[in-house]
């Protein structure tokens, strides 16, 4: 792997705390159920938070649930509002690969559970906060004026903070995939690669000259191909259920 294609990150051991999945199945997802079929407007992320209905009625529901998590409507609107100033922003690549990627909201919620669950996820804590902040900033910018920000923040009962809370788990997650999967580049199938783009690609130039960066570009073709793959292995175990869909 050529130099400069992964971001260091400062990494700390996430302690371990309780949780309600001690809980058996049925009886915290009933639990669920009735907090969630009515509830007032509150933190997308920090609590329980609603969406209307067809008739303006607040309600909530559960649509999916990974092994014992749920899924609400709630979250699946919090995240496609989210999701599309996102894709419509100049600097949508800014945001990285997970809130950009293609794919409906939904399952980008449940694929997002998929790694939270995962032995990698428990370990890895991102210290440095300032892409969160740079990408909760960027955010900020796709609303016109200030009370424009004000009233989507209202909309889904979260401050500022609660931004940088949101875009600091995905840091994360982005993190856990990069650590989680690491193509390995041969110095053979780097040189295929240049005599393949020999000319159209590096002008010509000797291998020596360009060596960096043709390892960078084979690494980020061999890493798609086996993100996608992997990807794929993660959803297929995963226990998904999907609920009134």
């Amino acid at each position: 792997m050529a130099a400069g294609t992964r971001r260091l990150v400062a990494c700390k051991p996430r302690k371990q705390v309780g949780s309600t999945m001690a809980l058996p199945r049925t009886m915290y997802l009933k639990s669920l159920v009735a907090g969630l079929i009515l509830s007032l407007p509150s933190s997308a992320w920090s609590a329980e938070s609603t969406a209307e209905d067809s008739a303006g009625t607040l309600v909530d529901r559960i649509v999916a649930s990974v092994e014992d998590t749920p899924v609400s409507a709630s979250e699946v609107a919090f995240e496609e509002a989210m999701r599309s100033r996102i894709l419509a922003s100049d600097d949508k690549a800014a945001f990285g690969r997970l809130l950009t990627e293609p794919g409906e909201p939904l399952e980008a919620l449940i694929f997002r559970l998929i790694l939270l669950r995962q032995p990698v996820s428990a370990g890895i804590e991102v210290e440095d906060r300032s892409l969160a902040e740079k990408r909760s900033r960027l955010f900020e910018e796709t609303f016109e004026s200030p009370e424009q920000l004000r009233a989507f923040l209202s909309r889904w009962g979260i401050q500022r903070t609660g931004l940088q809370r949101y875009f600091q788990t995905y840091v994360r997650l982005d993190t856990v995939i990069e650590l989680s999967v690491d193509p390995k580049v041969s110095d053979e199938e780097a040189r295929s690669y240049y005599e393949r783009n020999k000319d159209l690609v590096f002008g010509g130039k000797d291998f020596n000259e360009v060596a960096d960066f043709v390892s960078q570009q084979v690494y980020l073709l061999k890493f798609e191909v086996e993100y996608n793959a992997w990807r794929s292995r993660l959803r297929a175990r995963a226990n998904k259920r999907y609920i009134g869909r």
